[in-house]
């Protein structure tokens, strides 16, 4: 069971997730093998950065599905350029 704990910081209690689909150019079935890790990898290593949680991912042939809980500081325009 998951867990919906709600963030509180200086006066702010939120829980924000976004759901983000990335999709490959001309929905070409390029995520498969080693390509479909390192883009994970990749993934991964910038929500960390950004101190975002990836509360689920999972790729096709041609896209990402990202399910991800941010900050109430944090822009979507701005994860989404991450």
């Amino acid at each position: 069971m998951q867990e919906n704990r709600y963030n509180r910081k200086n006066r702010r209690k939120y829980l924000l997730k976004a759901h983000i689909v990335l999709v490959t150019k001309y929905r070409k079935k390029l995520l498969s093998g080693k390509v479909d890790e390192t883009t994970k990898e990749a993934i991964q290593s910038i929500a960390k950065k950004n101190d975002w949680d990836i509360v689920a991912m999972e790729t096709d042939k041609d896209h990402v599905h990202i399910l991800l809980s941010y900050d109430a500081t944090d822009r979507i325009c701005d994860i989404v350029k991450a």
